[in-house]
């Protein structure tokens, strides 16, 4: 704390010091503007989107949520850098609504045509060592998809994945009728129908969890019905609180070097093709690597599937949407 100012400030030069916020406007968009800057995780946020009347009001209710937090260092800019500078982290929030039913891929498409619209801009303010997040779904094909569409290295774009772990978590918490906090668990492999729940590296209070073949069963069908059910509830929004609160939670695990769970580049790792799934990952240098240590056959065999299963569907989106230019 500053005692002069009152201000609590960042210590050090830690990393982000900049983040361009693509899609600010819209409820996970903002949202992450908002816990960046109610947890100071970032000298300065640039907020961009089609409606400059929307990021405004965002702008100004946001730093009043600051000032209650005491955390006001953090700077909030409406619009993109001025004078060709570049941003450490750009975090693509844009997307195009989601409809009820189906899966996560019936999104691509139109999501895909958006990344690849968006594409100039996200070069430019991450210009050549800034890193890239994806937020929106499908967002392991769309991760590869921007490798194949951009300038920007594979090593450089992230997607986010964590939520599938926190519902594995919880799902595990409800089979066993315990505190979701007592258990933990990750999930790896695609987001969505292809994601790979770690059963062999789960815990319960530190102690390894063991769970028959029917809370097996039940936990695995949890988590797989987990976006139908949501659908079903017509909400016309997505995750718009969790989500938040978990992009601030891997950016400051990214800034301090942790390993964690996030869509990353497979670069090659032992036995997985070319591709993007949610792996262990740690940042170091502006860059990210996965670190995959010794898991289960079965789930190497699904982290296999899922990468064999982003790379062809990756592949089919961008032939059928060049191919009806």
């Amino acid at each position: 704390m500053n005692e002069q100012t009152g201000k609590t400030t960042r210590s050090g030069t830690p990393w982000p010091q900049s983040v361009a916020v693509i899609g600010a406007g819209g409820l996970i968009g903002s949202g992450v503007v908002e816990r960046l800057a109610v947890e100071g995780l970032a000298d300065t946020i640039y907020m961009t989107d089609l409606r400059d009347n929307v990021l405004k009001a965002h702008a100004i209710d946001i730093s009043e949520a600051q000032i209650i937090a005491g955390t006001s260092l953090t700077r909030l800019v409406v619009g993109n850098p001025e004078n060709g500078e570049t941003a450490d982290l750009v975090i693509v929030a844009a997307s195009a609504p989601e409809t009820p039913g189906g899966d996560r891929r019936d999104f691509l498409l139109d999501n895909l045509r958006l990344l690849e619209r968006l594409i100039p801009d996200i070069e430019r303010l991450a210009g050549t060592d800034g890193t890239v997040m994806l937020l929106s779904n499908p967002v392991d094909v769309l991760a590869l998809a921007l490798r194949e569409l951009s300038k920007i290295g594979a090593d450089r774009i992230v997607g986010y994945s964590l939520n599938d772990s926190v519902r594995f978590r919880a799902a595990v918490a409800r089979e066993l009728d315990i505190a979701p906090e007592r258990v933990e668990g990750v999930v790896l492999g695609e987001h969505g129908n292809g994601q790979v729940p770690l059963f062999s590296s789960l815990t319960v209070d530190g102690e390894r969890a063991r769970l028959d073949a029917a809370q097996h069963e039940g936990v695995t069908a949890d988590i797989l019905g987990w976006f139908s059910r949501w659908s079903e509830l017509n909400p016309g929004r997505s995750s718009g609180w969790t989500t938040p609160l978990g992009v601030a939670r891997i950016i400051r695990d990214m800034g301090e070097g942790k390993l964690h769970p996030a869509t990353a580049w497979t670069n090659d790792l032992d036995e997985l093709p070319d591709s993007f799934v949610s792996l262990p990952m740690r940042f170091s240098h502006g860059r990210a690597k996965a670190e995959l240590e010794s898991i289960d056959p079965t789930e190497r065999e699904g982290l296999i599937s899922a990468a064999k299963s982003v790379a062809a569907a990756s592949a089919e989106a961008l032939e059928r949407l060049h191919g009806t230019k």
